[in-house]
């Protein structure tokens, strides 16, 4: 799992649509989108939700801890799902704010490309965020197909 986690950066770089899962008390879904992701360390990962769009996520969050993760590439549909327990959830420090303002960028820039209007785009909630990082513990494969559902390989699963 370590390998698979270090190369977890490089392999999804590009992945700027990310949706944050989590369930409440009756185990009832919520999701929302995150603005960014960043890794601490090998075992760890970080994920920037915002305050005004994610405080049904966040309020989850904080009451159970579990946590699920999903990253797409939307030119390609590549879908990758991380889980783990969250450790930490802070105010996003303004030095983590390019983190969020790079994501936040390169998903305007691919739903433009397939034809979404920058005037509804670029509206999208983004700052202040919560940091939220998590220990991760499963790495999935996403995208849709056989492979879906099944655990992450690595480099070349795609």
């Amino acid at each position: 799992m370590r390998s698979i986690l270090e190369s977890l950066p490089r392999i999804l770089a590009g992945h700027d649509a990310i949706a944050v899962g989590t369930r409440d008390a009756e185990l009832r879904p919520g999701c929302s989108l995150a603005a960014g992701a960043a890794f601490p360390d090998a075992e760890h990962m970080t994920v920037y939700v915002p305050e005004t769009t994610g405080i049904e996520t966040l309020l989850d969050l904080e009451k159970n801890g579990m946590i699920a993760v999903v990253f797409e590439e939307i030119s390609t549909h590549h879908t990758i799902q991380v889980k783990g327990r969250v450790t930490e959830i802070r105010p996003a420090r303004e030095d983590e704010r390019g983190i969020v303002e790079k994501s936040i960028g390169g998903f305007f820039a691919q739903v433009e490309a397939f034809g979404g209007r920058p005037s509804v785009v670029r509206k999208k909630r983004r700052w202040p965020c919560r940091a939220v990082t998590f220990a991760v513990s499963d790495v999935f494969e996403q995208t849709p197909g056989p492979k879906a559902g099944t655990p992450f390989a690595g480099e070349g699963a795609r």
